[in-house]
């Protein structure tokens, strides 16, 4: 065989992509053979995913990708974290797919906190204690919804949903089980009491599994070429796959989406009394490693400006947008995006300017100074979250690996950069499917795990950005 493609689905909490990715001596090809927005809207009264929508287009893509590529060899799933799926006794959604920013886990979290603390649940899972967490998830559904719960004989993780589908193997990936605060710390292993303290049926899960494995044929109708394989069933746990590392240092990354991870890799968790104030999250990697991080909202906020200047008819254009913010001055001003505020949708542009109000006039405000504002306080933020890791870590950083869509964003890369005065390296910025493709194709048996560094060194398109002044 000449050539040989793994096909990597890519689902994101605004988008869904199809990725053909064919190896071809030391470099891989990417070609995106179908993307699909999506985003979540409120189903009987919960904000909620809609999963047939996003299995249809996934199983239309991997159809096409199939006859585009006839040498497709492997398919893996990867979503964000901490969602899941309740199927009943026959295997079909008791509910629709819930999204972690709906607001019951905020209604139920003093009843959740009377249960489990947040630094009990730091020392079950060494998980930053988070409304989002699939813990107190399936704590809210339970509280509001009785009668659903009754009808719930397994729950999967959402990546792990469509694994199921595509293999009809259920499976409770390790990477994506690290975000939801109900395993040990490590994830290797769920973590009973936990369960047992929140009222939460063990039943409804079966055991981690490691993941980077084969898990079966496909069983969908024209797909029975591909094998179904795990390749980081959590979209930044593939994304760190698709790094050059060198393993005598600090690797410390920075996944920049909807959501801003700021991590380091590691092989074990950073479990200190500091690292629980500090609010750091230790998640799972595809393979048997860590990536101690935090969880920083990220262009989330930019995507729902965006939106809320398109409902109003001005520019939302994210290329003009940038242009304007590049050339307008800075304010001098900076929020904390970590604010709860900043995580509900709509309104957003309010909620920037009522943050910075009582410091700088913001009715004379265009839409670039908004951008640039919304840019240099990210990049302010991640100076924190650099410095908090380096000092659990005990060892500076000398440069920032920063992937995924805002690699894309020059100005947000050389805000960083400045404000860090370190170099920072962007890209791959479709981190998540590269790092799906290099490990597919090293549990397929086709590449040699010794090969990674050089084939992605030969693949990815980096920027470096050096610090001015």
């Amino acid at each position: 065989m000449d050539t040989v493609t793994a096909l990597a689905v890519d689902l994101g909490s605004s988008s869904g992509r199809i990725v053909a990715a064919t190896l071809r001596g030391d470099r891989i090809e990417e070609v995106e053979v179908r993307r699909f927005p999506h985003q979540a809207r409120f189903v009987d009264g919960y904000l909620s995913w809609d999963l047939d929508f996003i299995w249809d287009e996934v199983v239309a893509g991997l159809r096409e990708a199939v006859a585009r590529f006839p040498d497709a060899i492997s398919v893996s799933v990867d979503t964000w974290g901490v969602d899941s799926v309740t199927l009943d006794a026959d295997d079909h959604p008791v509910t629709p797919g819930r999204a972690y920013r709906d607001e019951r886990t905020t209604r139920t979290l003093a009843a959740y906190r009377k249960r489990i603390s947040d630094e009990e649940t730091w020392a079950a899972s060494g998980i930053a204690p988070a409304t989002i967490n699939t813990a107190n998830q399936l704590f809210a559904f339970l509280q509001e919804e009785p009668d659903a719960a009754r009808r719930v004989a397994t729950v999967l993780h959402l990546p792990d949903y469509f694994t199921f589908l595509l293999s009809g193997q259920k499976r409770w990936s390790r990477s994506h089980v690290s975000t939801g605060a109900l395993a040990r710390p490590g994830a290797h292993e769920f973590n009973d009491e936990v369960f047992e303290a929140l009222g939460i049926p063990r039943s409804w899960f079966g055991d981690v599994t490691a993941e980077h494995d084969i898990v079966g044929p496909c069983v969908v109708d024209g797909l029975g070429q591909l094998t179904v394989v795990r390749a980081g069933s959590h979209d930044t746990a593939c994304a760190v796959h698709a790094l050059q590392r060198d393993t005598a240092q600090e690797s410390y990354f920075l996944s920049c989406g909807s959501w801003s991870v700021l991590g380091v890799l590691r092989d074990e968790p950073l479990l200190s009394r500091e690292a629980y104030q500090l609010g750091l999250t230790n998640e799972a990697r595809g393979d048997a490693g860590l990536r101690p991080l935090f969880n920083i909202t990220g262009l989330w906020i930019l995507q729902e400006c965006q939106r809320q200047w398109r409902a109003e008819g001005k520019t939302h254009d994210i290329v003009e947008l940038i242009e304007q913010a590049a050339a307008a001055p800075s304010l001098g001003v900076i929020f904390n995006p970590d604010e709860p505020q900043f995580a509900l949708p709509e309104g957003m542009v309010d909620r920037v300017l009522d943050a910075v109000s009582d410091r700088v006039g913001v009715d004379t405000l265009r839409e670039g100074d908004v951008v640039r504002l919304v840019l240099e306080s990210l990049a302010a933020r991640y100076v924190r979250g650099m410095n908090d890791l380096t000092a659990l870590t005990g060892a500076p950083a000398t440069q920032l690996n920063l992937m995924g869509g805002g690699s894309r964003n020059a100005l947000l890369c050389q805000l960083t950069a400045d404000a860090l005065g370190i170099p920072v390296i962007a890209g791959p910025n479709e981190a998540s499917a590269l790092g799906s493709a290099i490990a597919q194709l090293e549990i397929m048996g086709v590449l040699d795990p010794a090969r990674r560094n050089d084939i992605i060194g030969a693949t990815a398109h980096t920027i470096e950005y050096r610090p001015r002044g």
